[in-house]
């Protein structure tokens, strides 16, 4: 009797702790999504990988850029990446290593490169932002 209560026990722990290890790994992507009448950008965590679309026939395309802070160095937002989108069917997209050290923001414009992570929305084309780290 002892022994298959044991057994019991063992078996409920065991599914629990596989419950656990199976539900926990999908809510740690971090995913971001930013967007507009004009296109989006989005990031997807498995893999690092950023995508930009533009979805407004206007003869401007969009353009993205990912700014990196670093938690250690002191020297602010450096420019690390930058993507564009327009003039043809469908998305660019472009890998870019995410690490562990500091924080992240892309923003996304329309007709023109961002200059920094904060752009002034209401003097600038440059609606669209994240902010993100690993």
């Amino acid at each position: 009797m002892l022994k298959s209560k044991f057994a019991r026990m063992a078996a409920g722990a065991a599914g629990a702790a596989a419950m656990v290890v199976a539900t926990a790994s999908p809510a740690f992507a971090a995913n971001m999504r930013v967007e507009t009448i004009r296109g989006y950008m989005t990031f997807t965590d498995d893999g690092d990988v950023f995508k930009l679309c533009d979805t407004l026939a206007d003869g401007k395309g969009v353009y993205g850029a990912v700014f990196y802070n670093s938690y250690i160095a002191t020297d602010g937002y450096q420019r690390v990446m930058t993507m564009s989108d327009g003039g043809d069917a469908g998305c660019g997209s472009k890998g870019h290593n995410i690490g562990n050290g500091g924080s992240y923001t892309f923003v996304m414009c329309w007709g023109r490169y961002p200059t920094g992570p904060f752009e002034n929305e209401l003097s600038s084309p440059c609606d669209s932002t994240g902010e993100f780290n690993e």
